[in-house]
């Protein structure tokens, strides 16, 4: 995917000089075609984001950071595809083949399915992998309702805690971190498995600034509690989110390659919609052909709002540099000292 020149102007204009020369990302998915089998047309309009991307090579990914960050260094944490499609062993081998070469700059975490006995997970620890992704998809119901018990055993959660290995975690059901119960489990896995380095995706999938209102304030205090960035495009989130539990506890992650789509996120109530120029079956409600030729990157979208969202909590560079390197640094334990 080629840059357009909207692209270089915002990257030169916006981005660049606000980013830090280092950035790591904290979230992002690998995996080949071969990993994943069919995806029927219902479950693709069900999920839009399989029908953006369901894959993304190792090659691939470095060539998106030399497109999307020319002047800046990207170190990832990554993981595989998380649907039910996925074959996920084989996808979990190829990532962890890809974190054992220096030339990709990442460390991984394991996709893991709950029917696994706990031996697996801590195989895969053993073997390299900082921690585990489990995904509310993989759980034994066809629901969207499912509790976090459903797709994230505790015997899991207890070998994860022996290791100190990070859990990246994507909330169930309908109320994201809005919902009590997720509010509740949340909390029950902080207090009984300490250990265990605790980052809620998408800022706990509140893309919407009243689902932040309603979940946000009831994690202030557990402080070892993070929130990465992938695929929020809110600014009033982020502000939130930094009036809120600050900016110590927030992680960029970029969801590649998801976020290469081009567009913008309209954001109504508890609700988005999003735009694109895409040739998605799901993209029905166009904008005028001269708006969308000014689209960008979803990622670049992301990185406007932060950058926008930090100068409105009257932060400055250094807030940016903690989100987009420091703290992952500290919490994958990067050696900083020769920086």
């Amino acid at each position: 995917m080629a840059a357009r020149p909207v692209d270089e102007r915002i990257y030169k204009e916006e981005l660049s000089p606000r980013l830090p020369a280092e950035i790591i990302d904290c979230h992002v998915h690998i995996g080949l075609p071969e990993h994943i089998g069919p995806v029927s047309p219902e479950r693709r309009a069900a999920i839009w984001a399989l029908e953006v991307a369901d894959y993304q090579s190792w090659e691939q990914l470095r060539d998106n950071y030399r497109l999307l960050f020319p002047n800046q260094k990207v170190s990832a944490l990554v993981f595989g595809g998380v649907y039910r499609e996925v074959a996920t062993e084989r996808n979990n081998d190829y990532v962890l083949a890809g974190i054992s070469d220096p030339i990709n700059s990442a460390r991984g975490l394991i996709v893991t399915r709950p029917e696994w006995d706990a031996s697996m997970v801590e195989r895969a620890l053993s073997r390299g992998f900082l921690g585990v992704k489990p995904y509310p998809d993989l759980a034994p119901q066809r629901t969207n309702e499912v509790g976090i018990y459903d797709f994230l055993p505790r015997a899991h959660l207890a070998v994860l805690d022996k290791f100190g290995g990070i859990l990246m975690l994507h909330l169930p059901r309908s109320g994201r971190i809005g919902d009590a119960d997720n509010i509740r489990e949340v909390l029950e896995i902080y207090e009984s498995y300490p250990s265990i380095k605790l980052i809620l995706a998408h800022i706990g999938r509140a893309y919407c600034l009243p689902t932040a209102e309603r979940g946000l304030p009831h994690l202030i205090d557990a402080e070892r509690i993070y929130f990465d960035t992938a695929a929020n495009l809110n600014a009033d989130v982020f502000q939130y989110a930094l009036e809120t539990v600050g900016p110590d506890r927030l992680l960029f992650g970029s969801d590649l390659p998801i976020t290469l789509m081009r567009g913008v996120r309209e954001h109504i109530g508890d609700k988005y919609v999003n735009y694109t120029d895409g040739p998605y079956s799901w993209n029905t409600n166009r904008r005028s052909p001269e708006e969308e030729a000014n689209y960008t990157y979803y990622l670049y979208e992301e990185l406007r709002a932060l950058i926008r969202a930090v100068e409105r909590a009257g932060l400055g560079s250094d807030a940016l540099e903690k989100i987009l390197y420091s703290n992952s640094a500290g919490l994958l334990n990067y050696d900083t000292g020769s920086r």
